[in-house]
């Protein structure tokens, strides 16, 4: 899979998101959007939501793969820090598994 398409799916995740989310607490929905962080307002329950998500998605497109797990909680520098980090972590997700 591209990393445009992991892309697409997460900004599509995001907007899901927002949809349920007070006008003034709208998560930024760009390729370059933080996360999970100090600069964004999402919340662990939200992370999980969010990446559950995700999960779905790229279940639908054929793609089973787990988001969350210790190895990606124990990193230095989250994957599920901004968008970009996200996408790559996903590829290199999938990039293992073939």
């Amino acid at each position: 899979m591209e990393p445009s398409h992991i892309q697409q799916i997460v900004l599509e995740a995001l907007r899901a998101a927002n949809a349920t989310r007070n006008p003034s607490d709208q998560l930024e929905v760009s390729g370059e959007a933080p996360l999970f962080g100090p600069d964004s307002s999402l919340d662990s329950m939200g992370l999980v939501v969010l990446l559950i998500d995700i999960e779905e998605a790229l279940h639908a497109a054929g793609v089973d793969v787990t988001l969350s797990d210790e190895k990606a909680v124990s990193r230095t520098r989250s994957p599920f820090r901004s968008v970009p980090a996200l996408v790559v972590y996903i590829s290199g997700l999938l990039a293992a598994k073939t």
